[in-house]
């Protein structure tokens, strides 16, 4: 029997997964949620969805799904991923990031964990063939040992963020983050729906002595030729024998001025490819209790722990050292101080 796949909201990001499941006869895409009337008949039109729901509480009761799919802004997450896990719905997965503060995060996952249910991240990029070309390069020491990072991008530390870092934890397999030395400023996008500072900016420390220094928000570094704003994203590693960097479609191995090469890939394409396989994983996840998929959300709370202890670091000026303790969140904590310099609590 084909898995059953059920997705709330029916937006850009649904249709882009979607899009990924079409020609995959080991899953139907059984049911979709949207208070939006119109939003929702497009969707299950172009999918050939059947049950169609304008409330995700009777979706998830009457349809069972066994892989649900939350495409919805991050302030409508938790109480569907909650009442998912209380449903045992065996696959959850949300986009990023996930959760709005760390403590939320924690909440849901001793949920899942109570339940059986797995909660993982569509933190795709993981799957890119630009992010898996500089691990290999750092992995088979291309460049030399690696010992410093730079990972910047110009959205900010909820938009992009959480992938930036998550890749950053990622090409940091086998090391820890240790330590955040943080600063947070601008408080206009506490307004938004990826709700936090302008720009989160600060280094940290790995468990191997590397450090990494991050940059998020419109200060950081920017590509000359692309004003495509969601492109400026990526991550410098410096060894002892050259550089590799990434941007999001391209990837450049620098060993001196003779020897180097620059490499893109058009990103569309890329990424429609490494949603294909983060879903294929997801049906793995369902048929294989045991299998670990490489965005699980336990794996994927690290890098808002790490922006969670950058900006604690800002607030409390000093290092901050990780992990932190049960409950504690940088986040919620600046958000009340936003809210307060506006007269709004």
């Amino acid at each position: 029997m084909p898995i059953r796949v059920a997705f709330i909201g029916c937006g850009p990001r649904a249709t882009i997964m979607a899009s990924a499941y079409q020609g995959n006869e080991q899953v139907v895409l059984s049911a979709a949620c949207d208070i939006n009337d119109e939003r929702l008949n497009a969707f299950c039109d172009r999918f050939g969805v059947q049950n169609r729901f304008t409330s995700w509480e009777r979706m998830i009761e009457e349809v069972s799904p066994q892989i649900l799919h939350l495409a919805t802004q991050p302030t409508l997450r938790k109480e569907p991923i909650l009442a998912a896990a209380e449903a045992k719905v065996p696959v959850i997965l949300s986009e990023k990031p996930i959760a709005l503060s760390l403590p939320d995060l924690d909440e849901m996952l001793t949920a899942c964990q109570r339940s059986g249910s797995r909660l993982i991240v569509n933190h795709q990029l993981r799957y890119q063939s630009v992010p898996r070309r500089l691990k290999s390069a750092v992995e088979r020491k291309e460049i030399g040992a690696t010992s410093f990072l730079c990972a910047h991008c110009r959205m900010n530390a909820l938009e992009q963020g959480t992938h930036l870092l998550d890749l950053v934890v990622w090409l940091k397999e086998g090391s820890t983050a240790a330590w955040a030395w943080g600063e947070a400023f601008g408080t206009n996008d506490f307004a938004k729906t990826h709700s936090a500072p302008n720009t989160v900016v600060g280094l940290l420390g790995f468990t191997d002595g590397t450090r990494c220094l991050t940059i998020m928000g419109p200060e950081a570094p920017a590509l000359y030729d692309d004003d495509t704003f969601s492109f400026h994203f990526g991550i410098l590693c410096v060894g002892t024998e050259g550089r590799g960097q990434m941007w999001l479609g391209r990837w450049h191995l620098f060993r001196s001025s003779l020897h180097q090469s620059l490499t893109r890939i058009p990103y569309v394409e890329d990424d429609r490819n490494a949603q294909r396989a983060l879903q294929n994983d997801l049906i793995k996840a369902v048929e294989d209790v045991n299998f670990l998929h490489c965005c699980d959300a336990r794996i994927g709370r690290k890098s808002l722990e790490i922006i969670e202890a950058l900006i604690l670091s800002g607030l409390e000026g000093k290092k901050v050292f990780l992990p932190l303790p049960q409950g504690v969140s940088g986040l919620s904590l600046m958000r009340r101080q936003a809210l307060l310099g506006h007269g709004q609590i």
